[in-house]
């Protein structure tokens, strides 16, 4: 093993971007098969998408303090690699179930996939710090989230296609082999993957905490480090509320997209399969605007961290936000309001995601990590269930964002003077 690198010339890109290519496939995986049981779901008129985000949420909820101390207490790298295996082997199960016509086995596999996902979290955030050192970790960083992001749309559009295309090509019967054979394309890539991940070098573990079985509910003792330091405390409000606002407006633009193209006969599965495909198409707007931010302020972090970005796309964000408010739903104004939150969202979850990975003290990052993951995880959750209400009470999408718009501002100017 080697020891952590720092700033000098001899940083291993090599590696990183082999890192890059790892995490994507593990996001496009995990978002991909979600979508394949989704659409599956929705063959047999079952709404299997609240279950499944649920299952992909309440690993992170239980085993957070696990995973943050495996990520600090051995080596980053191999915990990757076991990881990456376990996906390959969940991927297996998931295809059994699929071509076995088996929903129990399907979603099993899926529960396994959710697992590993949460462990493998912190291991690959850590290593960022470990592979280019202080100095790159604001782009290093930044391009590792926007590559994730670009994963998670490709897997959620690419799973709604190719079920919808499969369905139309082999016939209204063959739901169920219209998920298996993506998904058997998609155990493929993780062996690959998995090959991949014995390039990644080794680099020798800083915490020497042993295992104690309170680990299991050291939950608050976890969170405590990130409310004990304000650089910390403050960098995690910022990323858990970018969660939170992505997670609220992709509910809103699907609710937007269901208002103006409603299907008519609840019963008719293609049309339903065509509606989801459609709305994640226009999510695609979003998601693009987010990509092009974190690289923009990726490149501008790429020699250091600097701040005035996240404090710069606050404002954007709300400003973009209070576009969506007012202007009207279809306009070509709309799409750019819509692609701007993106961007400024992004470009301020950049720096803050590094600095929050810089300044956590070595022998403890995988913690930090993993306890930002936890807040992260319930201001998702909270997303879900604010976006749920306002819509049952007769909220609005426009008067929503005008909601998020003021949300923006205050957090915005807590970020303007946390960062001064």
């Amino acid at each position: 093993m080697q020891p952590a690198a720092d700033s000098s010339p001899r940083t291993p890109w090599g590696s990183f971007w082999a890192l890059v290519v790892i995490q994507s496939m593990n996001s496009l995986n995990e978002k991909g098969v979600q979508f394949l049981l989704i659409g599956l779901g929705i063959w047999m008129a079952r709404a299997l998408q609240y279950p499944l985000s649920i299952l992909i949420i309440v690993p992170f909820v239980l085993f957070s303090p696990l995973g943050g101390w495996l990520a600090d207490r051995y080596c980053k790298t191999r915990l990757l690699q076991a990881m990456v295996a376990l996906q390959v082997g969940a991927l297996l199960l998931m295809t059994a179930g699929l071509w076995g016509h088996s929903l129990w086995l399907s979603v099993g596999g899926f529960c396994i996939f959710s697992v590993q996902a949460m462990f493998f979290s912190p291991a690959k955030k850590g290593l960022v710090k470990d592979m280019v050192g202080t100095r790159n970790i604001g782009f290093a960083s930044g391009i590792l989230e926007i590559s994730s992001m670009l994963a998670l749309l490709v897997g959620q559009i690419g799973a709604l296609c190719a079920i919808y295309a499969l369905l139309r090509r082999w016939g209204s019967a063959a739901g169920w082999e219209a998920a298996a054979l993506p998904c058997t394309l998609a155990t493929g890539a993780a062996v690959l993957v998995l090959l991949l991940s014995f390039s990644i070098p080794r680099y020798a573990p800083q915490g020497h905490k042993p295992f104690d079985i309170s680990l299991l509910w050291q939950h608050l003792t976890q969170l405590r480090l990130l409310w004990d330091k304000p650089v910390l405390r403050n960098s995690e409000v910022g990323i858990g509320y970018f969660w939170f606002i992505a997670g609220t407006m992709m509910l809103i633009v699907l609710q937007m997209a269901a208002e103006v193209n409603p299907v008519a006969d609840t019963g008719d599965f293609m049309n339903i399969l065509g509606q989801q495909r459609d709305s994640a198409l226009l999510f695609g707007w979003l998601s693009g605007g987010a990509i092009l931010g974190g690289l923009t302020a990726s490149l501008i972090c790429a020699r250091g961290i600097r701040l005035w970005v996240a404090r710069a796309g606050g404002v954007g964000m709300t400003v973009a936000c209070a576009a969506l408010a007012l202007i009207p739903y279809g306009q070509p104004l709309f799409f750019v309001a819509l692609f701007a939150a993106g961007f400024a969202a992004s470009g301020y979850l950049v720096p803050l995601n590094a600095r929050l990975q810089d300044e956590a003290d070595d022998d403890k990052r995988g913690d930090v990590i993993a306890a930002g993951n936890l807040v992260d995880c319930v201001l998702g959750i909270a997303s879900v269930v604010l976006q749920g209400a306002l819509m049952s009470l007769g909220v609005s999408p426009q008067w929503q964002c005008a909601l998020l718009a003021l949300s923006s501002a205050l957090v915005a100017l807590f970020i303007w003077r946390s960062t001064r």
